[in-house]
């Protein structure tokens, strides 16, 4: 169960609604430090040499409690807040999250350009993905805690939507089953996991070509698809062929596996790229030479779940070459203050320094753990560092949220003219989700 909820958290691949996911970054230097996260610096696991080790970023022995608290937190915020009553899916009034909401005033909602909220033409918009995070955050907290009800109203209004929302959902996103098998075992619920199963044969009739041996979007005028994606689907396809035993499935997605690893991954700076190109006549090309944090954290999940399933050792491995890039020699891991920034350029190795997303942290913990479980040697420093950073410098402990991305100082990120809100002090519905699930993550037992 451990490892289906992992994947989860994981898998925020481009989980926002292109353009209206927006937000900003907590006023750390203004805050007073939470005691459980100091310390002197962080001593190297054996054998390891990664760049967490030079922050001053620890865990003292009361952080369980403290991830407790700021769960409870978060998930209160989020329970006066983040409830959009108006809000529409397929046509149909559903109720769902708010996209974000201002942190000091939490009545205005959903901004998606500059200027004071509410912004009355986005008030019905919502993202059927975060709803789903949501879900499954809130299931996961009601199996570590089955005596408490706080939350369980909520949970089941935003169960509501979901069954709606992902009713039929056809789109190649490996993580949206891991997320719908998730909450489908957990809660249980019958008909999630029955639409769990659904999706993973359309990922098998609609987009995986048994020509090539890859998923991909054929709908576009360049076949294409994100190679995170494809990741998950492949390994959602091994997981339902084993689970439902569908043998055509697992093969499928063992093809897909080693169909995009063959072709995306980049062995000058150890990364994978961000999104290739379908050639018929020759390898996938790279789309851009951009990669995210937060997409190489993604594909680790993908990779050590790849492992766990299947066996074959080399997912493993790449899963700790992609660790190794992250934190060491990509230049990706901010080694002065922790955290990564946004983006690297394969072609020269220049680093996107202007800010640093939430998610990228949350995802990058999530593969981390998966990974952790299974190697001889964890790399539990640099997990570590990353559960102090979603406990400290990416927490507005004054309002108990999270933003989707703030500066490399950690001050408030201002967006620049026509790219943004301006000045992102708003909370975002995804990037609470993502936290939570994360942190959930770390706590529940093995």
């Amino acid at each position: 169960m451990r490892t289906i909820v992992w994947i989860v958290i994981v898998l925020w691949v481009i989980m926002t609604a292109a353009g209206y996911i927006v937000s900003c970054a907590p006023l750390w230097e203004q805050l007073p430090h939470p005691p459980l996260l100091v310390g002197e610096g962080l001593t190297p696991s054996p054998g390891q040499n990664l760049a967490a080790a030079a922050t001053s970023l620890t865990l003292l022995p009361g952080w369980r409690q403290q991830v407790e608290t700021v769960v409870d937190q978060v998930l209160e915020s989020m329970h006066q807040h983040a409830w959009n009553p108006l809000a529409e899916t397929h046509g149909q009034h559903t109720g769902g999250l708010f996209i974000n909401w201002e942190m000091a005033h939490p009545e205005r909602v959903n901004a998606i350009r500059p200027g004071p909220g509410p912004q009355a033409e986005t008030l019905k918009k919502h993202d059927p993905q975060v709803d789903l995070l949501y879900l499954n955050a809130l299931s996961s907290y009601q199996r570590l805690n089955p005596g408490k009800r706080s939350y369980q109203a909520d949970l089941q209004r935003i169960l509501a939507v979901v069954r709606i929302d992902f009713q039929n959902y056809n789109l190649p996103k490996g993580w949206v089953y891991f997320s719908l098998l998730s909450a489908a075992l957990s809660l249980p619920d019958a008909a999630l996991l029955q639409e769990a199963r659904a999706l993973a044969e359309r990922f098998y009739r609609f987009w995986y070509d048994p020509l090539v041996g890859n998923v991909y979007d054929r709908r576009h005028r360049l076949p294409d698809y994100s190679t995170v994606h494809t990741l998950e689907c492949g390994v959602a396809l091994i997981d339902a062929g084993k689970r439902w035993q569908v043998p055509a499935w697992k093969e499928a997605g063992e093809r897909t596996l080693q169909h995009v690893i063959s072709v995306a991954f980049d062995p000058h700076r150890h990364l994978l790229y961000e999104s290739m190109l379908v050639e018929p006549a020759g390898p996938d090309q790279p789309q851009s030479d951009q990669v995210r944090a937060a997409s190489e954290g993604e594909a680790i999940s993908a990779l050590a779940l790849a492992y766990h399933l299947t066996g074959q050792r080399h997912y493993l491995s790449l899963a700790g070459t992609l660790l190794q890039s992250l934190f060491t020699t990509s230049g990706l891991w901010d080694t002065q203050r922790g955290g990564f920034y946004f983006a690297l350029h394969l072609s020269n190795g220049s680093v996107i320094q202007d800010y640093k997303e939430t998610r990228a942290q949350c995802l990058t913990l999530s593969g981390l753990q998966l990974y952790n479980t299974q190697v001889t040697l964890p790399l539990l420093n640099e997990e570590q560092a990353l559960i102090a950073l979603l406990l400290g410098p990416f927490y507005e402990h004054t309002y108990h949220g999270y933003f989707y991305r703030l500066r490399a100082d950690f001050q408030i990120y201002v967006s620049k003219p026509g790219a943004g809100i301006g000045k992102e002090d708003y909370f975002t519905s995804e990037a609470m989700g993502c936290v939570v699930n994360a942190l959930l993550a770390v706590i529940q037992p093995v």
